[in-house]
């Protein structure tokens, strides 16, 4: 069985432990001092740093069965799904530069090497507390470190191709799912209130559209914060939110409001009739469906089915599940046909 197969199979976001917070997310950008950071490698440069560095990476102790992939020899697809898989985006590259992935086995880790900077390393975690992950990037990062000195100035920290993340290099996501907040206009006081100056919220498409109801928290600054800094403002950031959506969702339960209760049904009737859906309506919908069963008013599926199903709606994910290539003009069809058999099993409560 393929790494893709497996990571579709046994997703990490099944795993999940609570409707709200889906995720947290960890970046660590590193260089190596001995090579030109990427964007002015030569190709023979790249070769010898991307070597160095996957031989690290898999014979590292901190993962387990990692598995590499040549950037070039990707199809598209995959590619796509990793970065799905991820919530990662895609960054640009010098087209002189020999890149690669490494994946592990649990698909909570990955790292780019010769994207942005020589290394970026991310670690997802399944939920709101990140111990785990924090600790399992650290060892890694521990074992880069002793077999590659890495550019680091005293005055600036981490050094970086991009200088808005030198300092720390650091860069913490915390996935929540605020649909309450969002639907009944609350969310725009609530950032006046909670979010400081070094916090953003973003959604997945890195603006200020949360598609999916889903709000992306996460550091504005790197340089001139400590890593314990960035860490507890993410956490106590994201923790204030997730109460605020946690009270409109006891409040939905003690009385129903006519406009979410609405919305439900009509989510409902969309995934399961339509001939075809377009990626943003999907996530639209799924996002009431989650909040359904979250709040018993819907059954059949489980909150964690829907987080798996709300991954695969996307193109690269969608594209494995068919094993072939799935025509432009057919995607919308193939993904209507998908969640109407994803989603057979649920009804709403009489």
């Amino acid at each position: 069985m393929s790494i893709f197969l497996k990571l579709r199979e046994n997703s990490v976001w099944e795993k999940s432990d609570t409707p709200i917070w889906m995720a947290s997310s960890f970046f660590l950008h590193r260089n190596v001092a001995s090579h030109p950071f990427p964007p002015k490698m030569t190709e023979a440069d790249s070769e010898q740093t991307l070597g160095a560095l996957k031989s690290t990476l898999l014979n590292s102790t901190a993962l387990q069965g990692s598995t590499f992939f040549d950037f070039e020899k990707m199809k598209g697809a995959e590619r796509e799904f990793l970065l799905e898989h991820f919530l990662a985006v895609s960054t640009s590259q010098n087209p002189s530069c020999k890149a690669g992935l490494v994946i592990d086995e649990e698909g909570t880790f990955l790292a780019t090497i010769n994207g942005e900077d020589h290394l970026v390393l991310q670690a997802i975690e399944a939920h709101s507390q990140w111990k785990e992950a924090w600790k399992k990037l650290g060892a890694i990062e521990e074992e880069i470190a002793q077999n590659h000195p890495l550019a680091y100035s005293h005055k600036f920290g981490y050094l970086t191709s991009e200088l808005s993340n030198a300092g720390t290099a650091l860069t913490i996501q915390a996935f929540l799912h605020l649909p309450c907040l969002i639907q009944l206009d609350q969310i725009d006081e609530v950032f006046v209130k909670e979010l400081d100056e070094g916090v953003q919220a973003n959604g997945l498409t890195g603006t200020s559209e949360f598609v999916g109801d889903i709000v992306i928290i996460q550091n504005r600054f790197t340089l001139g914060l400590t890593e314990d800094h960035i860490l507890e403002e993410i956490h106590k950031t994201a923790t204030k939110l997730v109460s605020y959506e946690k009270n409109l969702r006891a409040a939905l339960v003690e009385t129903p409001d006519a406009l979410i209760v609405d919305k439900i049904s009509r989510a409902i009737g969309l995934l399961n009739h339509s001939y075809q859906i377009e990626t943003k309506e999907a996530l639209d919908a799924l996002s009431f469906v989650k909040l359904g069963i979250d709040l018993g008013w819907i059954e059949g599926l489980t909150d964690q089915d829907l987080n798996r199903i709300f991954f695969e709606v996307r193109r690269g994910h969608l594209t494995l599940t068919a094993e072939e290539e799935i025509p432009k003009e057919k995607l919308a069809q193939k993904r209507a046909e998908f969640l109407q058999l994803a989603l057979k099993t649920i009804s709403l409560k009489k």
